[in-house]
């Protein structure tokens, strides 16, 4: 069976703060959670509000090209700018078959976890990401 392709997403918002709590959360749930996965690491300093970022938009380029299987971040805010922008990752993170961990949340939208799957397909219709 071939290791899963995992991308741990990080961001600050600015010089002064650190990854470090952040990613020391994520890391141990990808280890726990697949102790044989592939692990890159994508980290921005920026904040939300900016439309682009290099980290997210190299961690985004890949995912189209089918290269990752699990997002994880350590709260959704990491990711998203706005609820919108939040919406549209996810929609695209399923669109491609990547599942979206945010480790502090409880939410994992990976196949082996049928929960997480639920949540996806259980939103709102505005927010609905599975078109169920």
């Amino acid at each position: 069976m071939k290791a899963k392709r995992i991308a741990v997403y990080g961001r600050v918002s600015t010089d002064a703060q650190s990854h470090a709590s952040q990613l020391r959360e994520v890391r141990a749930y990808v280890r726990r959670r697949w102790p044989k996965a592939e692990v890159i690491e994508y980290l921005d300093k920026a904040s939300g509000a900016r439309f682009t970022r290099e980290g997210l938009d190299t961690l985004m380029a890949e995912v189209r090209k089918g290269r990752i299987d699990v997002v994880a971040v350590y709260k959704l805010d990491r990711l998203g700018r706005s609820l919108q922008h939040l919406a549209q990752l996810i929609g695209e993170l399923e669109t491609h078959g990547t599942a979206l961990v945010a480790s502090s949340q409880g939410i994992d939208t990976s196949d082996s976890n049928p929960a997480g799957r639920l949540q996806c397909t259980s939103w709102p219709p505005s927010l609905n990401l599975r078109g169920a």
